[in-house]
C-alpha cells in the first residue's frame, strides 16, 4: 500500500507538488480574511471564504488524483484545467492588486503562483 502510494507520487510528482501548493494557498487565503484590500468596493467579494474553500477543494481533488495514480483521465484533465485556471486568475488578481494598489510585496506570491501554474501545465503535458 505505502509502496504503491510512493510510486504514484513519484510518477505524478508535478501534479502532487502543484496540488499541495494549491491547498496551501487556499488555506492561507481562508485564514487571512483581509488579504485583498483594494479596490475597497471589491474587498468583500475577493475575500469571500467560499472562494477559498473552492480553491482548497480543487487542490485536494488534484492531490487525490495524483495519489491514486490518475485512474480516470477525464477527471484528472478536469481538475488540471480548473486548478490551472484558478491559479492563473489568482496570479492576475495579485498582479492587478500589486500594480494598482502599489503593494510590491505581493510580487513574491505572484512568483509562487506562476511556478505552481507551470507545474500544473507540466503535469497536464505529461498526462
Amino acid at each position: 500500500m505505502l509502496r504503491r502510494l510512493c510510486h504514484n507520487i513519484d510518477n505524478n510528482f508535478e501534479q502532487f507538488l502543484g496540488a499541495t501548493g494549491i491547498i496551501a494557498i487556499g488555506v492561507s487565503l481562508w485564514v487571512d480574511r483581509n488579504y485583498f484590500f483594494w479596490p475597497p468596493e471589491l474587498t468583500q467579494a475577493m475575500n469571500d471564504q467560499r472562494l477559498d474553500l473552492i480553491i482548497t477543494i480543487l487542490g485536494f481533488g488534484l492531490l487525490v488524483m495524483a495519489i491514486t495514480g490518475n485512474r480516470s483521465k477525464a477527471w484528472v484533465q478536469i481538475f488540471l484545467i480548473l486548478c490551472g485556471s484558478v491559479i492563473c486568475m489568482l496570479a492576475f488578481t495579485q498582479i492587478w492588486h500589486a500594480n494598482l494598489a502599489g503593494q510590491t510585496q505581493m510580487a513574491h506570491t505572484v512568483i509562487g503562483d506562476v511556478l505552481i501554474f507551470i507545474l500544473i501545465i507540466r503535469a497536464a503535458w505529461k498526462s
